[in-house]
């Protein structure tokens, strides 16, 4: 008998079930990015099925960037997160694209509201005035990848709230609409509040990475956003030219 039960469901055949098993625990954490994970021969006798079957679907599951294989050591999660750029802005979809996930969104919020007074300084308005608020939660292949809560000038970017964000990122509509030419952000590390943390499904002391956005067409800011990542499903990068000059010496 097998020590561990295939995912139930429609009729499939032995390796997608076993591809099912395997990002299963992938989505859940339980295998977590980079973990070494049982060998072909020991998956096998877990799962009842042949050793030529493991391997088929460790073979589709390297192609697509879930796993992959060094030889003579083991096999591990592969750890291609999703990336924020230190010197550039892209598309969290595209990101998440672009590391074999399925890029999908939960619109949590898409409403015209009375700015409060913190978010009204930094986007240049009187206290109260209209402003274009959203709250999207970007998941990867099922797993939430980024918590976005987004404030947006109204007149700067017309439409906002006319918009699918299931379909498109609102950084795709931004893209089309709104001049940008200014970029001011930070990052910082905490522990979240309770029900974001909830929202992201993350173990009680998982550290996040807060990034807070400011964008603008030169003296006019257009949105402001913090986006809200579990540190373990998302890197920070950048590259970038720099030209140092050595100091004259005496």
């Amino acid at each position: 008998m097998p020590d561990v039960a295939l995912p139930a469901g429609a009729p499939k055949p032995l390796y997608a079930r076993v591809k099912d098993f395997v990002v299963d625990k992938i989505r859940s954490g339980e295998w977590a990015a980079n973990d070494r994970i049982p060998s072909e021969n020991a998956l096998g006798p877990m799962l009842g099925v042949s050793r030529i079957t493991v391997n088929r679907a460790f073979r589709e599951l390297a192609a697509e960037g879930r796993i992959c294989k060094v030889p003579g050591v083991g096999t591990f999660v592969s750890d291609a997160l999703p990336r924020f750029g230190l010197a550039s802005i892209d598309s969290i979809a595209d990101e998440i694209r672009a590391r074999g996930k399925a890029w999908r969104a939960e619109v949590l919020l898409l409403r015209r509201e009375a700015a409060p007074a913190a978010i009204a300084g930094l986007l240049g308005i009187a206290p109260g005035a209209a402003i274009d608020h959203s709250v999207v939660l970007h998941l990867g292949d099922d797993l939430p990848i980024q918590h976005e809560d987004r404030y947006v000038r109204p007149e700067r970017a017309p439409g906002y709230l006319a918009q699918d964000y299931r379909r498109i990122t609102t950084f795709d509509h931004l893209r089309r609409v709104a001049e940008v030419t200014e970029v001011e952000q930070s990052i910082t590390a905490a522990l979240p509040a309770e029900a974001l943390r909830h929202g992201l499904r993350m173990n009680a002391r998982e550290p996040c990475l807060m990034i807070r956005r400011r964008t603008g067409c030169g003296d006019q800011p257009t949105t402001y956003a913090v986006l809200t990542q579990p540190a373990s499903r998302f890197e920070v990068s950048g590259r970038f030219s720099q030209h140092l000059v050595p100091t004259a010496r005496g």
